[in-house]
């Protein structure tokens, strides 16, 4: 058994890569949500600002580095929740990093593009800091989690469209479009449990694993490295 970690925007959120998680590793893997955690400002900061700039330094602008340095103090954060809640870590272990953008792209390869692409990246450079941090405070590899970080544009609900096969007709919806398609209501905490399982969790299967893959560009290496896992 491995514990995941999830850090996310809301309930409905965690609970979409959680039931992913599910169908991607073992049924028998322990679940922890990390709820004194998030990302969301940070990438909804650097959209807002980054968006404004006429600039092709994505990666190393001032805008990115103060991206990273905040996530990478969340994911510290995160890491000291997640030990206070099992105990010691290990390299099996997963900590999922996610957050939503909020921001509505036209078709799959505009991800591709400028800042966009640059999100993912910045990411990268995050985890990269929190190892570093943590390799100071004495840590090896073998008492660390793997870090997987996941932005959805604009938001997670692009998951269950996808699963459902209609995303291509609906793919510049924003996300409150999205939720009163999928939902039929936008506000999410009157949703019920068991109707949001029908609504959204039940449509995320093994099989439609692969419809998320092929037409969300930002699940990729996410659902190739959690497939990976599996066997690990």
């Amino acid at each position: 058994m491995r514990n995941i970690g999830i850090v996310g925007d809301g309930a409905t959120d965690i609970a979409i890569f959680k039931k992913i998680c599910e169908c991607l590793l073992a049924k028998e893997d322990n679940f922890i949500l990390l709820k004194r955690q998030t990302i969301h400002d940070y990438v909804e900061r650097y959209c807002r600002e980054v968006n404004k700039v006429n600039s092709i330094c994505y990666l190393t602008g001032e805008q990115a580095s103060k991206f990273r340095k905040s996530v990478a103090s969340t994911l510290y954060a995160a890491c000291g929740e997640f030990e206070s809640e099992i105990g010691q870590l290990t390299s099996r272990d997963i900590l999922l990093l996610t957050a939503d953008t909020e921001y509505v792209i036209s078709n799959p390869d505009d991800y591709f593009n400028d800042w966009r692409f640059s999100i993912s990246k910045i990411l990268v450079g995050s985890i990269e800091e929190f190892y570093r941090a943590k390799s100071r405070d004495g840590y090896t590899h073998e008492y660390l989690p793997l870090v997987i970080p996941v932005v959805t544009f604009p938001s997670t609900e692009i998951f269950i469209a996808a699963a459902k096969d209609i995303l291509r007709r609906n793919y510049s919806k924003k996300p409150s479009e999205l939720k009163q398609m999928l939902y039929g209501t936008t506000n999410l905490a009157a949703i019920q449990d068991q109707e949001f399982k029908e609504k959204a969790l039940d449509f995320i299967t093994p099989e439609s694993i692969g419809r998320i893959f092929q037409n969300v560009p930002e699940s990729r290496t996410f659902i190739q490295t959690l497939s990976f896992g599996k066997y690990s």
